[in-house]
């Protein structure tokens, strides 16, 4: 795992068990010093995740690769490894231990104390142990001054911890009080803890409400020591360094704020009696911060009178939270902040209605976007309209000259009235009302009745902004909501002839769009819209829209993030910002097809760039689908194999006659949806008969090649969000040229639980029956036989002796001089599983009829379900499928060295 450029991994459950019961051990123990129990478990955790790991090794000519601290910086090698290591614990001036971890651009610098058992909640227990350590900070400071002989860094994250808690905290809050004018040789750091002197600490301890250490409860049921390890990797930002004054929240900035307590503490988890009691519970932890006390994931606030209330939250980006944002208020500051508590109950209302929104982080990162491209005066220079604007959460934080803000439902508007009250807002129903309006008769259309200004500026092509975040769906207003059928059949629709794209309506939104440009001959728009990405890759459906926008427009800017970040979408797919401005006289005749896009991210200190991801289409019959389905673009539509049985899945059989083409000479079928990597996991899969799931092509000896390569290209593909809509392309022709690379792909084929090979017998099929071979088995006669004569498998025996060889068995012998000792690996084992497995095929086949494992030819998932139904094997699951893992990971080096999917 990597936390803000730190690499660490995760400590084992089972390993945990065994930290847990240590701990437990010695506590039980009374009299006994429990300190040195709890440092070298807490040691063990360290270097586990960190030192030991294998991504912070420094390779270097010692054989110790996460060396002590003097030993490492003495090798001089700390940039064989891209800068990224990690030193083992080490006990250095006196302190219970100092670890530093280095990324590319982060570094951690752990400092550690540990207790016995003390009361670490209590925050005089809290202010013993940081006055103990600003004292060793000191000491580190005064020695690094010296000459640093050890060759340390500053800590830049605490961890204290005893038998049963643990705390962590970012060490730069405790910088300030090295500051303080004490004679600092005169005291020690344990000297602190037992006497509480020099008093100037503790004093400012008791008044700094900016710490307060989020405590873990070791014994608690949900207890997990990664929440720690990642905290104090989290804790290592170097934009938490770089901005150490916390952020003073006022009604400027509050409502962004609480998004953002929404978005990473509360998380839709807190549950409460109203909205009023999230609203005050917020309030309460930004100008009390002292009254909260937070045990794992709950948020205790606790009364005068002595009653609580408990909060569920996210106990580790509670912490980060508060971090970033500054809990130090004076009276008048506290009554300002709080009169805008009805402005935050009406942001409460909004979130959790269900209504789709766009989160204050990424709408800020929209307008400096814009901001960009056209200046930072743009609010002031064009006319904005937001036909999508439902409660104007794209634009309520900012001024505009000229803004106009439409929506579908009423009712949203009035959500939003308290925001740009200046500006016009106004009920329209973008892809329905007006959609013939023109320079002739607008004077009667709805569009001049609510904002004649607009219109005015449409007539006088004026430069306009169309800012938005339109729905996603291809029916329904919102995404969140459920689909309100017949939404998708607009005005707007009807003049859509641009193939499958007009069912979408972000796609109607863009047409709508391009519609206006033609009726009032605009040539300065520009359009900045949050939506899905698939008008910059085109494909089947969309090249159509694709086509239409970027003949008139030209791409500018954009960036990329994950869906998951908007209320009510899942979050395996990326949504993008894109700005597009109208051609120019040197552009009008180029049609752009690369994209580039920011990928960016939030994160609890704001939003982060990670790298540049590039969208594209590509030409008609460059892509994988096109290349693969090329043998049967000139098949005669009539010309349907029937005599054939058709099967819904690998065991069960259709109802109705073939629809797709099937020649005789066909040996399985090939399914496969679309042309982008969306697809791949879970609408991909290979048949060893005909198969009634359309968009797939059969499989005959001729493009045997094509349809194994176009499976294990798209298998292969470790989906995400970021690569969910991006194009496959056909293979190169160094591609076609490597045989290796091929074979390599064949056999992936053959043991993906994709795969659907199966050999049957006696199928019964609209009143005839039928014998399906399995052209897809690898292993000769001669292997079989001999195991079917050792465990006295006659029939087995008969059958294969009036049989023929199959057809991979031979493509396979024709090619093992490219067979690669990864694909001979798994071809290997898959022999060894069968063998294993072969003695107890007739007892399953009793018990199992419908799985035919008696057939000689039984194909790979016919032998996985055998193994489903008793045990898998050891082979199986330490040996084979390693080896087809490494197998499948050099097949996804192909993938992108090759071209099929572009970096």
């Amino acid at each position: 795992m990597a936390s803000n450029g730190i690499n660490w991994r995760r400590y084992p459950k089972s390993y945990q068990k065994d930290f847990l019961a240590a701990l437990k051990e010695k506590a039980s123990i009374k009299g006994v010093s429990q300190e040195p129990v709890v440092q070298a478990q807490w040691y063990k955790v360290l270097n586990y995740c960190f030192a030991d790991y294998s991504k912070n090794k420094s390779k270097s000519r010692s054989n110790s690769l996460a060396r002590s601290t003097a030993n490492f910086y003495a090798a001089k090698d700390t940039d064989a490894n891209r800068g990224q290591y990690a030193t083992h614990v080490e006990k250095l001036l006196d302190t219970d231990g100092l670890m530093f971890v280095h990324g590319i651009t982060v570094a951690l610098n752990l400092i550690a104390e540990f207790k016995d058992d003390v009361k670490m909640d209590k925050r005089l227990e809290q202010e013993k142990i940081l006055g103990q350590v600003i004292i060793y900070l000191k000491h580190i400071q005064q020695h690094i001054a010296k000459g640093n002989k050890l060759n340390i860094e500053m800590p830049n994250v605490v961890l204290a911890a005893d038998v049963d808690q643990a705390f962590v905290i970012n060490a730069r809050v405790l910088y300030p009080y090295l500051d303080l004018d004490i004679d600092w040789d005169k005291y020690s750091p344990r000297g602190f803890y037992d006497t509480l002197e020099p008093v100037e600490i503790l004093h400012k301890l008791d008044d700094d409400q900016n710490i307060n250490p989020y405590v873990y409860d070791i014994n608690s049921k949900d207890f997990d020591i990664n929440d720690i390890i990642g905290l104090a990797a989290d804790l290592a930002s170097t934009e938490l360094d770089e901005n150490i004054q916390k952020i003073p929240v006022n009604q400027a900035n509050i409502r962004g704020v609480y998004d953002e307590f929404l978005r990473l503490v509360t998380q839709d988890k807190t549950k409460v009696a109203s909205d009023q009691d999230l609203v005050s519970m917020f309030i309460k932890a930004l100008t009390d911060h002292d009254a909260f006390v937070l045990k794992n994931n709950t948020a205790i606030l606790m009364r005068d009178d002595g009653t609580y209330t408990k909060y569920r939250v996210n106990g580790r980006n509670w912490y980060a939270f508060f971090s970033r944002f500054d809990t130090n208020y004076t009276a008048d500051e506290i009554k300002s902040i709080s009169a805008v508590g009805d402005v935050l109950l009406k942001e409460t209302a909004r979130r959790f209605s269900g209504e789709y929104w766009t989160p204050t982080i990424w709408a800020n990162e929209a307008v400096a976007q814009i901001g960009k491209e056209l200046g930072a005066d743009w609010k002031d220079k064009y006319y904005v309209w937001d036909a999508a604007a439902g409660s104007k959460n794209l634009t309520r934080d900012y001024k505009f000259k000229n803004l106009y803000m439409s929506t579908l439902f009423d009712a949203e508007l009035q959500m939003g009235n308290m925001y740009n009250t200046e500006n016009v807002a106004f009920q329209y129903d973008f892809l329905n009302d007006d959609v013939d309006i023109n320079t002739e008769n607008y004077e009667t259309s709805k569009l001049n009745k609510y904002a004649p200004d607009l219109v005015q500026a449409l007539l006088q092509n004026k430069p306009i902004v169309f800012y938005m975040n339109p729905p996603y769906a291809a029916a329904g207003n919102t995404v969140g909501k459920k689909s309100k059928g017949g939404l998708a059949d607009t005005k707007v629709r009807v003049h859509m002839n641009i193939g499958g794209a007009s069912e979408n309506l972000y796609a109607q939104f863009f047409y709508r769009i391009l519609m206006l440009v033609k009726a009032f001959n605009l040539t300065h728009v520009v359009i900045a819209f949050f939506c899905k990405t698939q008008y910059m890759t085109g494909g089947k459906k969309f090249h159509g829209l694709k086509k239409a926008i970027f003949e008139k427009f030209d791409f500018k800017s954009g960036f990329l993030f994950n869906s998951g970040e908007f209320s009510g979408t899942t979050n395996d797919w990326g949504i993008s910002f894109t700005v597009l401005t109208s051609k120019t006289d040197e552009t009008l005749n180029e049609v752009q097809n690369k994209f580039p896009l920011m990928l960016k991210e939030s994160t609890p200190n704001g939003i982060k760039d990670l790298y540049v991801h590039t969208l594209s289409e590509d030409d008609k019959g460059d892509g994988l689908a096109d290349w693969v389905r090329e043998p049967f673009t000139k098949v005669p539509e009539k010309d349907i194999h029937e005599d054939t049985p058709l099967f819904t899945s690998i065991f069960k059989l259709a109802k109705r006659r073939p629809k797709n083409y099937y020649p005789n000479d066909a040996m399985g079928y090939a399914w496969f949806k679309g042309n982008m990597v969306q697809y791949g996991p879970r609408e991909t899969g290979l048949f060893s008969a005909d198969c009634s799931r359309e968009r797939g092509i059969p499989i005959t000896k001729d493009d045997f090649e094509r349809c194994m390569i176009n499976f294990a290209a798209r298998k292969s593909i470790k989906h995400s969000w970021v690569n969910d809509k991006d194009a496959l392309h056909k293979p190169s022709n160094d591609f076609l040229q490597n045989k290796e690379a091929i074979t390599d792909m064949v056999i992936y084929g053959l043991f993906n639980t994709y795969s659907y090979q199966a050999s049957l017998s006696n199928v019964e099929y609209l009143g005839k029956t039928y014998d399906v071979k399995n052209e897809f088995f690898w292993l000769s006669k001669a292997e079989i036989k001999e195991l079917a004569d050792k465990n006295y498998y006659s029939k087995m025996g008969f059958d294969l002796e009036k049989d023929d060889e199959r057809f991979t068995y031979l493509w396979l012998k024709n090619h093992d001089q490219y067979i690669s000792k990864e694909a001979k690996t798994v071809l290997e084992l898959s022999k060894l599983v069968i063998k294993e497995t072969f003695s107890i095929r007739k007892i399953l086949n009793e018990d199992y009829p419908e799985y035919n494992l008696m057939r000689w030819d039984a194909g790979w998932e016919q032998i996985r379900r055998l193994m489903i139904k008793t045990k898998k094997t050891p082979t199986y699951t330490k040996l084979f499928l390693p080896s087809y893992q490494e197998l499948e990971k050099k097949i996804n080096g192909y993938v992108y060295k090759y071209g099929i999917l572009k970096q």
